[in-house]
C-alpha cells in the first residue's frame, strides 16, 4: 500500500513539474533544438506544416534601425498557448541582437549567443493568435527569425523561420566624396607662393630675350 502511494505521488510531482515548465516559459536547455521536452509535452513535434505565419518588416533595413517581427495563426483555431522566438545569423545556431522585453515574453538567455537574442512566454499565452516582437541587429549582417510554438500541450511546431533580414551599412555616395573633398580644398591655406614664381620666371624669360637681341645688333 505505502509503496503504491509513493508512485501515485511521485507521478503527482513530475506531471506538476512538467505543467509548470511548461507555463513559465522554455529552458534554455532547448535553445539550438527548440524542441520541448517530449516527457513534459507528452508528445513529439507535428511533421505538418505550420498552421502559422511570420514575418518580418523591413526585410532590408540600413543601421541603426529596429525590426518588427509578427507571428500569426493562420485561422481563429490556430493560437498559441507557448512560444520560443530567436534571432540567428545566416548559417549559425547562436542567437544574436536583442529583443525588446513585452508583456507577453521574457528574455531568454542561451548558452550560445547575446543575453536577449531570444525569448519565451512568462505564463501561459492564453491562446492569442497574433504575437508581435521588436527586434535589433547588433551589426549589419543576413539574419532569420526562429520560433516553436506551442498550439496546445501535446501539439507543437518547432524551428519555423522567417526570410531573410539584410542589414547593412549606410552607404557613402559619389556626391558625398565630392562634397568632402571640396570641403577640403576650401580650408586649404592659401599662399602667393604659386602667382609669385610665375611673376619671377616672365621676368627672367624678358631679361634673356632682351640680352639675345643686344648680342645680334
Amino acid at each position: 500500500m505505502t509503496g503504491h502511494i509513493a508512485t501515485l505521488l511521485m507521478v503527482v510531482l513530475s506531471h506538476i513539474f512538467a505543467v509548470d515548465c511548461y507555463h513559465t516559459g522554455a529552458p534554455a536547455g532547448v535553445c539550438d533544438t527548440m524542441t520541448p521536452d517530449s516527457s513534459g509535452h507528452g508528445a513529439s513535434p507535428q511533421n505538418t506544416a505550420a498552421p502559422y505565419t511570420i514575418t518580418v518588416s523591413p526585410a532590408n533595413l540600413t543601421m541603426p534601425g529596429e525590426i518588427t517581427v509578427t507571428i500569426m495563426g493562420n485561422s481563429s483555431a490556430d493560437t498559441m498557448q507557448g512560444i520560443l522566438v530567436q534571432a540567428r545569423g545566416e548559417g549559425s545556431t547562436n542567437t544574436t541582437g536583442t529583443f525588446s522585453t513585452m508583456s507577453a515574453v521574457k528574455p531568454l538567455s542561451c548558452p550560445s549567443g547575446t543575453a536577449q537574442g531570444a525569448v519565451t512566454h512568462k505564463a501561459t499565452l492564453g491562446h492569442i493568435k497574433t504575437l508581435t516582437l521588436k527586434w535589433t541587429p547588433s551589426q549589419p549582417g543576413m539574419y532569420k527569425i526562429w520560433f516553436t510554438v506551442v498550439n496546445v500541450k501535446a501539439t507543437f511546431w518547432v524551428q519555423q523561420k522567417s526570410d531573410t533580414i539584410y542589414y547593412t551599412m549606410p552607404e557613402i555616395t559619389t556626391m558625398d566624396s565630392n562634397m568632402t573633398m571640396m570641403t577640403s580644398m576650401s580650408t586649404m591655406p592659401t599662399t602667393p607662393t604659386g602667382s609669385g614664381s610665375a611673376m619671377i620666371t616672365a621676368s627672367l624669360g624678358s631679361i634673356m630675350i632682351m640680352i639675345a637681341l643686344m648680342v645680334f645688333v
